[in-house]
């Protein structure tokens, strides 16, 4: 079961901390065979992938490390079946800024892989790399920001790629109808470092906010620290946006999202929409 922990936040040195909050509250499972996070650092998006090796898939060690403003964690495998790890059937995926994710049963979209690779533009069929539809999904996503012209668009917002995730999703709902069959329960969320956006059919899904990351257990920073004191400035300062799949129990500073909702999240990480 595939599951992702996908975070924007407005100070890179504090996300070790804002995950060691959210220790003990989230897990991304323990079954699947790999994970992965992908992470932003300056103008350059590093992808981090390893096997689990039967261990649980914790945001806070899984991304022990990363300083960044938007990082996407994943657990989870795509396409092939090998027990071995491959690095590029694990999530997420990528493409020039942007990442992707889904959570769920990502093999059950394979009997729409062939539709959705059709429709696609030549050169972004050239970049698919893997063999599962999970992957096509994504690149139809690309597809529909490049209907649009804004693939390229740094300054892209966040509704945009709301309303091209939500237009990927329903061509992939559209495919499943030609073959008779019914969209699968999914959970998905794309991010190029900026924006983010995610959508639920049928896979629980929740978003959250933090504002403020004081107390702060890593830091030993206390509700009576210093105003004055820098460190417990920036914690204080701290504003996050967070969107979690797979967690059906309620959790502090979150909110399950509803189905079909699609939500947007701005660079501002104020004003966050639901379409």
């Amino acid at each position: 079961m595939a599951e992702f922990l996908a975070i924007h936040q407005s100070d890179a040195s504090l996300l070790g901390c804002l995950l060691r909050r959210l220790a003990g509250r989230v897990s991304l499972g323990d079954s699947e065979r790999a994970a992965g996070v992908g992470f932003f650092q300056s103008d350059d998006l590093l992808l981090r992938k390893r096997p689990l090796g039967g261990q649980a898939a914790l945001p806070e060690k899984l991304a022990e490390g990363v300083e960044s403003e938007a990082a996407l964690i994943c657990s989870g495998a795509v396409g092939s079946t090998a027990r071995s790890f491959n690095e590029q059937m694990t999530l997420p995926f990528r493409f020039k800024r942007w990442l992707f994710a889904t959570a769920g049963q990502p093999d059950t979209l394979a009997p729409v892989r062939a539709a959705l690779l059709k429709n696609l533009p030549d050169y972004l069929r050239r970049s698919v790399k893997g063999d599962s539809a999970a992957e096509a999904l994504f690149f139809t996503f690309l597809s529909r920001l490049r209907d649009v012209g804004r693939l390229d668009d740094h300054d892209l917002d966040a509704a945009s790629a709301a309303r091209s995730l939500a237009a990927a999703v329903g061509e992939t709902e559209r495919a499943f109808e030609q073959t008779g069959q019914s969209l699968p329960a999914m959970a998905v969320v794309v991010s190029n470092g900026r924006v983010m956006a995610a959508l639920r059919r049928g896979h629980p899904l929740q978003v959250g906010v933090v504002d403020g990351l004081v107390p702060c257990q890593r830091c030993e920073i206390g509700l009576a620290a210093n105003e004055l004191d820098p460190v417990a400035k920036a914690h204080r300062m701290l504003r996050a946006a967070m969107v979690l799949s797979g967690t059906a129990g309620a959790i502090e500073g979150f909110r399950e999202v509803a189905e079909r909702e699609v939500v947007a999240i701005p660079r501002t990480l104020t004003d966050i929409r639901s379409l």
